[in-house]
Parts: C-alpha cells; structure tokens; sequence
C-alpha cells in the first residue's frame, strides 16, 4: 500500500491511503505544512477535515511528548483510524549510550503480540483442513507427555501445562553462550514431566509454553521452520518487509533494531531463551504491524469467517469483563465498543497493538525500555472518539 504524507508539527505525520477510488490521482505528494494551503484533492482535504486528524495528532503528540520526558516512554507509535494513519511518531532513542535517536523504521522485537501470529498460522492449516481445533497435541507430537490438550486449548491458554521458561532456566546448562529451541523445551518437558498446573480445559492460565507447542505443531504440519512459514505464508503476502522471526544462534540480529533495555542505559542481555518461537520473537516495525493489523481485514492471507473464531472470548466464562480468543485479548469499551488486543513484554522491550474492528482503527506502540509507566488506552480512545464539533 502507498501513502501520501503530510507534515504535522515536525515528526507528527499524517498518511492517507493511495488505494481509495477517490485519491487515486494524489499521487506523489511531498511533505508540505498542513497548515499551508497544500495542493491536495478536496475530497483528500474534506476526509481529514471530517475525522479531525489535525487535532487528534496534536493531542496524540502532546500525550506522548508528555510520556517522553517524564521518562516513561522510549520509542514508536502510530495509531490509525478508517484506514487512515492519522499519527505516526518517534519518542527518544534506539542506542541510548550514544544518542542515536529512533527511526520510524527500527525494528523492535514485540514479545508476545507474536502470539497473533501464531494463532493465524494454526488458523491458516485449520482451513486448508491440515488440522482440527479438537485435534490433541498427540496427532503431531507423538511422544509428548501430557494428554487430552486440544489445540484449542493451547490457543486460548486453557491446557494447563506447566511453565518451559522454569523448568529450562532449571535444566540448560549452556546458558552463557546456547539457546534453547522449541525442540529442545518439548524434549525437556518429556524428560523432566513436571506436573501441570490443572486438568486441561478448567480454567484460564496465560501459557507461554501452549503457543511453543503450537509453533512446532506448524512445523510438523508444514514441513517447514516456523520463520520460514511465517515468510511465506504471512509476512511475504502483507509486504511486511521490515519483519522477521529471531532465533539466538540462527539469526543474526540487523543493525536497524532498536536497543532493549532494562532500564536507564543497560541494554537487555540476549538471553538463552531467545531460541524458543511461537510465544514471541518477532521483531517489527510499528507500519509493518499497521499492515498486518489492516491486512487481515482482506482476506489475503485468511478467509475473514475463520479469522473471526479468534475474536470469540473463549479463554474465561464469556460474560467476564475481560476475556481472551485465539491470540487476541478483548473487553468491551464505552468510547470505542469491542477492544481487541494484545501486549507483550520481553527483556527491555514492551509492545502492544489494539484493533478496533467498527471503524478499522489500529494502535501500535512499540517501546525499547521497559518502565512501569502504564499506556492509558482510555486516554486514547478519548482522543480518538471525541466529539470535536
């Protein structure tokens, strides 16, 4: 998808999507002062005027200007609303020690919004009918120790198995200069068969080790490593170029990631665990999670009525304020309706992506610095809802 951009109070951008029958001839447009008088289509113009995207981006500016130096938030953000980028921004550094400030292009590693990814990827097998949701994990791990888990149980954090972060920090002995790999967690836990937390299918547990197993069941399935599959069969068709999966001692790391950090300026350690996929390691930049977010709303890498099964909350009891689907988390707003989301956090990095389905809004806020400073979505949504007549 192209874009035409404007400029808003220096870094503050707002994109306009080429591919709509009415700006189709907006070809090529320079950054030029939204407050000037700009050569642009008066359709262009009136649909800026109408979602009031000047003000919207002045008031997400100040908020995370205001985030910046109180030193609660390093890093990028866009937030787009009917399939308009409407404020796109960069708050401090990706090298701190040497001041070398973000690009709108840094690559961040997204901790577990990858489990989106992961639950399309099953999604997408479920429809070529490589597999059922009811399937057991035994039909494509054999030797797997523990029964009667369900792929739908792992997908909605429901199996109960124990937690592979423990039982590997307790087992590797390589710490220092290995990594761990799915194959080698799920050789641990048939070793060691610590007990499950409860009986599968009782009651919601977040599990790391479900969208593990679930990665290496894609594996299996596809014959193919999770990285690969996720190039071919997601990343390649949503052009999301700026994406890859990082596995430690298979990948290397490019030189346009944003530095994790701990905190103040002590960068995260790339640590043994960082071999494991499926539950994370993705890095992404915060317009390639624009695609993906708008991406799925086409039907190019996953036919909408199966995509709408992870939109169901199935992980609690459904009448629950908050409640979890495939991958996706969900409550219900007042400003916004349906919220659907995820969050992540991994070692100096903390992410999270927001979908709002009845006007096809996104929010990406990637930072690379872990604080406690929480990202208020209701102050958002304010912005976003607000009645600016």
């Amino acid at each position: 998808m192209r874009y035409l951009r404007h400029t808003l109070f220096l870094l503050v951008f707002i994109y306009i999507p080429i591919s709509c029958s009415d700006v189709n001839k907006a070809n090529d447009y320079v950054d030029e002062d939204i407050h000037d008088t700009v050569s642009i289509p008066d359709t262009l113009r009136s649909f800026l005027k109408k979602i009031h995207a000047k003000e919207k981006a002045k008031a997400f500016n100040k908020y995370f200007t205001h985030l910046n130096r109180a030193g609660i938030f390093n890093g990028n953000v866009l937030i787009a609303q009917k399939g308009v980028v409407i404020f796109e921004n960069t708050y401090g550094y990706s090298n701190i020690r040497k001041r070398k400030k973000l690009s709108i292009n840094d690559r961040f590693q997204i901790a577990s919004v990858s489990k989106q990814f992961t639950a399309v990827s099953i999604l997408q097998l479920y429809e070529k009918d490589s597999l059922d949701l009811q399937d057991t994990i035994q039909k494509f791990l054999p030797n797997f120790p523990y029964k009667d888990i369900t792929i739908h149980m792992l997908l909605t954090h429901k199996s109960g198995l124990p937690n592979y972060i423990y039982l590997c920090d307790r087992n590797f002995h390589n710490k220092d200069t290995g990594a761990v790999t799915n194959n080698e967690a799920i050789e641990c836990l048939i070793k060691h068969k610590p007990p499950r937390y409860y009986r599968p299918g009782r009651r919601f547990n977040y599990s790391n080790t479900g969208y593990m197993v679930l990665a290496s069941i894609v594996e299996k399935i596809s014959q193919m490593p999770f990285e690969d599959y996720l190039q071919k069969n997601v990343f390649n068709p949503l052009d999301m170029q700026n994406t890859f999966v990082y596995k430690k001692g298979k990948t290397i790391l490019p030189s346009d990631i944003a530095i994790g950090y701990k905190y103040r300026r002590t960068p995260a350690e790339d640590i043994f665990l960082n071999g494991v996929v499926g539950d994370k390691g993705i890095y992404t930049t915060v317009e390639d999670l624009y695609k993906w977010d708008q991406g799925l709303y086409n039907n190019k890498i996953i036919n909408d009525t199966i995509l709408k099964l992870a939109f169901q909350p199935m992980g609690k009891r459904k009448w629950a304020y908050k409640n979890y689907g495939y991958g996706w988390r969900m409550y219900n707003s007042k400003e916004a309706g349906k919220i659907l989301y995820h969050a992540g956090w991994w070692y100096g990095y903390q992410s999270l992506l927001v979908r709002i389905q009845k006007d096809t809004t996104s929010i990406v806020i990637l930072r690379n610095k872990k604080t406690k400073g929480i990202i208020d979505q209701g102050r958002l949504f304010n912005i976003l809802y607000k009645d600016y007549k």
